[in-house]
């Protein structure tokens, strides 16, 4: 075991969570016993119950059983981010046997293959740690990016194609990327070394040769995240990448000090004087529908961002916040009809950022008529960040689309956590903030959560936040099922009086439509075309057709139909109906 000088404690309750999360992966975790060498003994984290007990499997650890009755006390330990990551020392005695799961566990036991020759499974219920410890050593410790620190990692195969990338961390050993979907042949080419280009805002750039080590899809975010091993490392290589790696740190030590810090930005992450800087990172590299898609994209990252600070203990920054928010709205009034139609395009993102901006902009929209400025933006940032604490969940409870009360019970805790970790956002007004982002999941019949408030002790503004995020999250393709139509959208709140504000249901109809900005039709001539405009009665005036069959999925290449209206538009006929696709 390593000297205890050595490790790193970590103590926020949701950053535990999720280095936890991290050990019940496919690469699992061990048990050592304290004070005692030897080999780990493999173990599988088959339940976490944050602050109350860790369940597991210790089937393939012979007479692990044994020793565990007997009261001797343990560590958990594994790699999580390539760091050796173990638990405060546990206590056996406090520990016991058990047989029952929650509902979400059992219904991982449930796919468990079944057959002759496999043993009963032996289970072991622990109390939950209250901090880990994370082993640094200089040369394999990761420097982190942080909220407002960009850098692109781009990879070059054997044909000269590139795929472009963002950086998430960097040692001197090596890195780990997100990469776009399409860069999966090129991961999976045995381990080659590949040439690996490194670039920077100020417009530095280092360019090494780099090995696969790991890699796996994200289905939340459809793409891919990949561990890189560099080789052949060359003296004045090594000492750039010493350069980078301690500048990341001190530019992040920085960050995490906030407002308040003395230091001076990096001048790695800042554009050479006169210079706007390069665009960097695969949201820059990808195709998109339309300008405004990828406009709109370029926020979506700063939400990505910061959803990836709070899944490593960080904060709201309340400064980033407002500049983007600011952004966002400037958008909204520049093209409104471009930024809705855009909304519909953003498949590359997780849900809690397209379901974030979507709800922002569409209430903003409904509620347009008679904001002012600073109420505006507060409604604007609180629903732009409204379902961002999910990302404190541990991923199978934060991916199930159904679940029962013992889920339940945890999933309502990201709006207390959200609420939590605003910093430096006083400009938010606090009884929109209450409103949109805290009671947004509540229902008339007090059937909601997190707080169960029934009709009277509803806001106004809750009730309309309801309605629109109800709406988004239905028009939404879910693992379970395909996305609803509009119209039986409508009809669903419609008849749902005791859950949803019909008052608010109708102007959402009356504003967006029965075929809204963003939807795919058919006309009764066969054509197909996306909904760009709506006159004064909500009605399509403005159509961009597409050739062919309709597609399987959103597309993400530029839309190049011809765009029909007037008399033009007229010709088509009537239209048939929506035309339902996947993400």
């Amino acid at each position: 075991m390593a000297d205890q000088q050595e490790f790193e404690t970590i103590r926020h309750p949701q950053e535990v969570a999720q280095l936890l999360d991290c050990l019940s992966g496919p690469q699992g975790a061990g048990l050592v016993w304290e004070n005692s060498a030897g080999t780990p003994a493999p173990v599988v984290l088959v339940e976490l119950l944050p602050g109350e007990s860790i369940t597991l499997d210790i089937t393939a650890a012979g007479d692990l059983g044994r020793r565990l009755k007997q009261g001797q006390p343990f560590r958990l330990m594994g790699y999580c981010e390539g760091m050796i990551t173990r638990t405060s020392v546990l206590e056996a005695s406090q520990g016991e046997v058990v047989t029952a799961l929650s509902a979400t566990a059992q219904a991982a036991e449930a796919a468990r293959p079944r057959g002759s020759g496999v043993p009963p499974r032996q289970l072991w219920r622990c109390p939950y740690p209250e901090t880990l410890e994370r082993l640094q050593r200089r040369r394999s410790f990761r420097a982190r990016l942080r909220l407002g620190m960009a850098a692109e990692a781009i990879l070059h195969d054997s044909d000269g194609q590139r795929f472009s990338g963002d950086l998430i961390d960097l040692s001197i050993d090596g890195c780990r990327l997100d990469l776009p979907h399409t860069a999966a042949a090129l991961l999976g080419n045995g381990g080659a070394a590949v040439p690996l280009e490194l670039g920077f805002p100020d417009g530095s750039r280092l360019t090494l040769k780099a090995c696969v080590q790991h890699h796996r899809f994200d289905p939340e975010r459809r793409l891919v995240e990949a561990g890189f091993h560099f080789t052949a490392v060359r003296a004045h290589q090594e000492r750039t990448l010493w350069q980078l790696v301690r500048e990341i740190e001190r530019e992040s030590a920085r960050i995490a000090e906030g407002v308040d810090s003395r230091r001076p930005p990096s001048a790695l992450f800042q554009p050479s004087q006169g210079r706007r800087g390069p665009r960097l990172g695969r949201r820059e590299a990808e195709t998109y529908p339309t300008d405004m898609t990828r406009r709109l994209s370029r926020i979506a990252g700063y939400l990505h961002a910061q959803a990836l600070e709070l899944a490593q203990g960080g904060c709201i920054h309340g400064p980033r916040l407002s500049r983007q928010t600011d952004q966002l709205l400037a958008l909204y009034d520049e093209d409104r009809n471009g930024l809705i139609f855009a909304l519909r395009f953003l498949t590359r993102e997780s849900w809690p950022v397209r379901h974030g901006l979507s709800v922002a902009i569409l209430l903003v929209d409904l509620l347009a008529d008679s904001l002012p400025a600073e109420l505006r933006k507060s409604i604007t940032a609180s629903a732009m960040i409204h379902d961002l604490g999910k990302v404190l969940l541990p991923a199978p409870l934060r991916l199930t689309p159904t679940f029962g009360d013992a889920e339940r019970s945890r999933l309502i805790q990201h709006v207390g956590w959200l609420k939590e970790r605003l910093s430096h956002c006083a400009w938010i007004n606090a009884s929109v903030f209450e409103a949109v982002a805290c009671q947004i999941n509540e229902r008339l019949d007090g059937s909601g959560y997190p707080l169960g408030i029934q009709d009277a002790d509803l806001r106004e503004l809750a009730r309309a936040s309801a309605v629109v995020d109800a709406i988004d999250a239905m028009r939404a393709q879910r693992p379970d099922r395909p996305p609803w139509r509009i119209a039986a959208i409508y009809r669903y709140l419609l008849d749902h009086p005791e859950k949803f504000d019909s008052v608010w249901v109708k102007r959402f109809i009356q504003r967006f439509g029965l075929y809204p900005i963003g939807a795919l039709v058919r006309f009764s001539d066969n054509s197909l075309g996306w909904i760009l405009a709506l006159d004064d009665q909500s009605r399509p005036a403005c159509v961009q057709r597409t050739t062919g069959k309709p597609p399987s999925q959103v597309p993400r290449a530029p839309l190049d139909g011809a765009r029909v209206e007037g008399e033009a538009l007229a010709a088509l006929g009537a239209i048939q109906g929506e035309v339902i696709i996947g993400a």
